[in-house]
């Protein structure tokens, strides 16, 4: 690598702070204005999520416009942000699916590696009639389109079934795989204060949001989220 790459690549890293929680994932992005990123900036930003997966930056004051500018920089991510003046935000948990795959014993792991897993989804008419609709079908197991590290694809548990197996094989292998997620080693949870942005890439994690009744500005659904299906 040149020295003129080095010393790029040097000044971008310093552009942020970056403290790991100490957890399987998680890290806090300090003293930076979301709202003054440029190129570089968000380029170090987007390393930091990639190694942490989730990523607390504190003392925003972002308007929805601030909000929605700054996602559509991203493509496989989710925010989340409590406005100032809010006196308890939402409890974050976090489950890093890199964390659950590397924990698979060698036999579990054989046995996953070419199952694939389908999710059913409910279509409610306008008269109220509701449709099962089978969505489509992806592997068990999924690389990280940009890490190229291993992971459990996991989504919602509910509604869900392994392809091929019979249905109280296929529940049991899923509560197995999802006891084995959520286990507190490979957890981080975080309660939100005013001024809170949490970004978390939803490829390699799965979350569960404990609302309040205070206002927030949100981009995900209050349930565990994965993987989304290509």
């Amino acid at each position: 690598m040149s020295l003129r790459s080095n010393v790029a690549r040097s000044a971008e890293s310093s552009l942020i702070q970056v403290i790991p929680t100490g957890k399987a994932l998680g890290a806090e992005v300090c003293n930076v204005d979301l709202r003054s990123f440029d190129d570089w900036a968000f380029a170090s930003f987007m390393r930091a999520l990639l190694k942490h997966q989730v990523l607390i930056v504190r003392g925003q004051r972002l308007n929805e416009r601030d909000i929605a500018a700054f996602s559509r920089r991203f493509g496989h991510a989710d925010l989340l942000y409590t406005s100032p003046g809010t006196m308890l935000g939402d409890g974050m948990s976090f489950c890093s699916l890199y964390a659950a795959y590397d924990a698979l014993s060698p036999a579990l792991r054989s046995r996953v590696a070419h199952l694939k897993i389908r999710y059913l989804t409910t279509d409610t008419a306008d008269d109220g009639r509701r449709t099962t609709i089978a969505g489509p079908v992806h592997p068990l197991v999924g690389l990280h389109s940009d890490t190229g590290r291993s992971m459990l694809a996991l989504g919602q548990r509910r509604h869900s079934y392994v392809v091929g197996l019979e249905q109280d094989e296929s529940d049991a292998l899923l509560d197995d795989l999802w006891q084995l997620a959520e286990r507190p080693e490979f957890t981080w949870a975080h309660n939100c204060r005013a001024g809170d942005l949490l970004v978390w890439d939803t490829r390699c994690t799965i979350h569960r949001r404990e609302p309040t009744d205070m206002p927030t500005l949100r981009h995900s659904p209050p349930l565990w989220n994965a993987l989304p299906i290509a």
